[in-house]
Order: structure tokens, then C-alpha cells, then sequence
């Protein structure tokens, strides 16, 4: 199974940086279990060749910056409360950004995603925050 949540953050902001620090304000971190950032590089060219470095938020938010000027994909992993749970967060701009649901993916019944889980600890917390969505995309596939 695949599964993904497309977002529209278009008319909250237009800085992946901006969607970034949301994520981090409902439990999302850009640190994995032994501390390290996930992301694509600069120049990555859709090659989906992710470093895995210790790195500041500030390294990573220029490193960020810099490929929103070049017109690059933004690729950052994830995690929920320091748990294993995550999402790479793929995106050009906040009018669609994609989650790949695909790091220790939340299932039920030995296979189906657990979409309520993110719902749960993606969607609605950002409601709770006031933080408005144009649009949101829920879609499982089956291999």
C-alpha cells in the first residue's frame, strides 16, 4: 500500500519555511531518532538523493530558502513526537504539498493506512491552530 495527503497552504502562506514551523508548532519534527535531518540538497534535480546530516534548523532553513530561489523540489522527513512514525514532505509550493506516508506508516488491519491517525495529528490540529487549508487529499493505493 501507498499512501499520501496532498495540501493546500496557499492562502496561508507562500514559504514552505512558514508550513515548516507549523508542522513543528502540531508535533512534527525535522529530527529522526539519532538526531539527524532528512532532506534533499541543493541541486537535486528530482534525483531523490536525500542526505541524512546533522543540522541545525537554521542550516536547513537556508538550505531551504535557496531552493525555493532556484525553483528546486523541498524534500524534509518528518516525525511524530519523537516517535518513529513520519512523512517526507515533498513540495515547489505551498499550494501543493505532498506527505508521503511511508516512515513506520500508522496501519490497521495488517494492511489499510491508518488514516484517522493522521487526520488526527495532521488535519484537524491544524484547524485547532485556526491554520486554513484551501484544500486537503487523502489517497491510499494498492500495490
Amino acid at each position: 500500500m501507498e499512501a499520501l495527503i496532498i495540501l493546500n497552504f496557499n492562502n496561508y502562506s507562500e514559504s514552505i519555511i512558514d508550513i515548516l514551523k507549523i508542522f513543528q508548532q502540531i508535533g512534527w519534527d525535522i529530527y529522526n531518532a539519532q538526531g539527524k535531518v532528512e532532506y534533499l540538497p541543493i541541486g537535486d534535480d528530482d534525483e531523490y538523493n536525500w542526505l541524512c546530516e546533522k543540522i541545525s534548523i537554521n542550516e536547513l532553513f537556508d538550505i531551504i530558502s535557496r531552493k525555493m530561489d532556484k525553483k528546486e523540489q523541498i524534500g524534509v522527513n518528518l516525525f511524530y513526537n519523537n516517535g518513529d512514525e513520519g512523512i517526507s514532505l515533498l513540495a515547489n509550493t505551498t499550494e501543493q504539498i505532498m506527505l508521503d506516508i511511508s516512515i513506520n506508516r500508522k496501519i490497521i488491519k495488517d494492511k489499510y493506512t491508518d488514516m484517522v491517525w493522521y487526520l488526527e495529528n495532521i488535519i484537524y490540529k491544524f484547524f485547532e491552530m485556526d491554520v486554513r487549508l484551501l484544500s486537503y487529499e487523502l489517497k491510499e493505493y494498492e500495490d
